[in-house]
């Protein structure tokens, strides 16, 4: 009987160093930008434990939140783990920060200065997501990816890098047809907290019919608009304003709309049920190319809200209306 222990015992550690084991992750320079190695993280499990990981598989890309300002690739740690026992390819980029960079060099954020500077740090992340995305397709026959499964998510400004990268890419931006692979496109966005930001006067508009979305949005939010924000010859436009347009296109669509949630909703790439949600989502859009269009209203969140207005904030900020 103390032999049938010990063997299970050591059976036991034995598959759960494997089990540990078999998450491997490998860190990559995708791309020099301003004279700073610009690095990734490749996320990956072994094909005997992964989920749906015959042949090729999807990649999913995650940009981290915070502002422009601060932030590493490692903040999406536990998502990208999660979506690589999944059977993912899970890439956790860096990016150029830069108000940081704006304001290490004297600048600071004034209603003259504050539509330049975010559009400035806004083109930036956007580039080095090109930039991570024209990697990994360079990296595919190595790392076995999809390329026509490519997948990009992000938190907060992370989101709105990841919304904005395929808006351009839908509406031939020199920015985008200079960088990606002719005829690319994403598979799908995941945004937690993002949207739009584009200059110009005109609403948003698309030339061609864009990826499949996945928004997830609080009515309160306090940074990011639920729904559209006009200023100095730009403007910010949440979900709750462009989802609408991507239905009439008949672009599968799933928008959870949480009512008095603020910006906190950008954390929830980590509530485990939402990324189950996401991972059902991309598998019915990615392989069974369903027709989802959903739009719900949600009254519950896990993290109290802080209900502040957008207003509020840039008052705050020392920005006036």
């Amino acid at each position: 009987m103390k032999r049938f222990i010990t063997f299970t015992i050591t059976l036991l550690l034995m598959l759960t160093a494997h089990a540990a084991d078999s998450l491997r992750v490998e860190t990559c320079q995708y791309a020099e930008k301003d004279g700073q190695p610009m690095l990734l993280d490749v996320y990956e499990v072994s094909s005997a434990l992964s989920e749906g990981s015959e042949g090729k598989k999807p990649v999913v890309i995650f940009s981290f939140g915070g502002s422009w300002e601060f932030g590493t690739r490692k903040d999406g740690k536990e998502f990208l783990e999660d979506f690589a026992r999944h059977g993912y390819i899970a890439v956790g980029i860096d990016y150029r920060l830069g108000i940081k960079k704006f304001k290490e060099s004297g600048g600071t954020i004034s209603p003259e200065t504050f539509g330049q500077a975010y559009a400035n740090a806004i083109r930036m992340g956007v580039e080095d997501l090109y930039s991570a995305t024209t990697y990994v397709i360079s990296q595919a026959e190595r790392l076995q990816a999809d390329t026509s499964r490519i997948v990009i998510c992000g938190c907060s400004a992370g989101a709105i890098n990841s919304c904005v990268a395929e808006y351009l890419l839908a509406n031939d931006h020199p920015l985008a047809t200079a960088m990606v692979p002719e005829g690319f496109n994403y598979a799908a966005v995941i945004s937690c907290a993002g949207g739009i930001w584009k200059e110009g006067e005109e609403d948003v508009a698309w030339k061609h019919r864009p990826c499949p979305f996945l928004a997830y949005h609080g009515t309160a939010d306090q940074f990011v608009p639920y729904a559209d924000m006009r200023m100095g010859g730009g403007g910010a436009f949440g979900p709750a304003h462009f989802i609408p347009s991507l239905l009439e296109q008949q672009v599968p669509c799933l928008f959870r709309s949480f009512t008095g949630v603020d910006h906190v909703i950008a954390l929830i790439y980590n509530n485990k049920d939402a990324r189950a949600e996401m991972l059902s989502f991309l598998s019915r859009v990615l392989y069974k190319n369903e027709q989802i269009s959903i739009i719900s209203e949600e009254t519950y969140y896990d993290r109290a809200p802080n209900l502040k207005s957008i207003i509020d904030t840039m008052k705050e900020m020392g920005i006036k209306e």
